[in-house]
């Protein structure tokens, strides 16, 4: 990615972004997209979103006019209650990731459901000191802006115009790849899904390089040159 601007967000609550109670959930965080796009003045965008954050992302996308193109990573994108079922393969420790307080043992227990069978020690140190980093109370907080209710992600991505490319780690233990193939995307970039080998749900970590090989290709296919 030489020769891109490259910015990470940390949202409230997690990262070395301070605790904000006020600030979890969805639409706040959302919001927090919007106004960092326009404080720092940022030109031709591309953003990715892994997870949590392809969902804030895609919220937030009809306030975002400088953005090109959106890179989902395991986001499946749910447009009632009963996509839940259909999006989510079943996983007992998907409860976990809503829960305030987390033991070592939980920690662990976590860890199969983030990343592939095998995952070398470097990734699973990272997602650790970010769990053990972020805000105990911002799980909760998201569970319950989930229950009160998603926003129709796959109505704003039927009436967006911008590229949208799907990306999926091959052993992701909690996204299905066949939802994600048969969302309906008229802006749909590319292929209907990137699986990227050797990785779970989080491939940045998992399969680095191949992540950013995607990344770089469609970054040049849809920002001006």
């Amino acid at each position: 990615m030489a020769g891109y601007r490259r910015v990470a967000v940390d949202w409230p609550g997690c990262g070395a972004s301070p605790w904000a109670p006020a600030w979890y959930g969805l639409a706040a965080p959302a919001r927090v997209l919007e106004v960092l796009a326009v404080a720092l003045a940022l030109p031709a965008t591309v953003v990715v979103g892994r997870s949590l954050s392809g969902h804030l992302a895609l919220h937030a996308l009809l306030h975002l006019p400088a953005v090109r193109g959106l890179l989902l990573v395991g986001t499946p994108p749910l447009g009632t209650a009963a996509d839940f079922a259909a999006a989510f393969h079943p996983e007992p420790r998907i409860g976990l990731l809503y829960q305030a307080e987390l033991s070592d043992a939980e920690v662990a227990q976590l860890l199969p459901a983030l990343l592939r069978p095998g995952a070398p020690a470097g990734p699973q140190a990272l997602l650790i000191h970010a769990l053990r980093q972020s805000d105990p109370a911002f799980r909760p907080a998201l569970a319950a802006a989930i229950d009160a209710g998603v926003p129709d992600e796959q109505a704003i991505l039927r009436a967006t115009t911008v590229p949208v490319a799907f990306a999926l780690g091959k052993t992701d233990a909690l996204v299905s790849a066949d939802y994600l193939r048969a969302v309906v995307a008229p802006s749909r970039w590319s292929m209907p899904l990137h699986v990227l080998a050797e990785a779970g749900h989080t491939p940045m970590l998992e399969a680095p390089a191949a992540f950013a090989d995607l990344l770089a290709t469609f970054a040049g296919a849809v920002l001006p040159r």
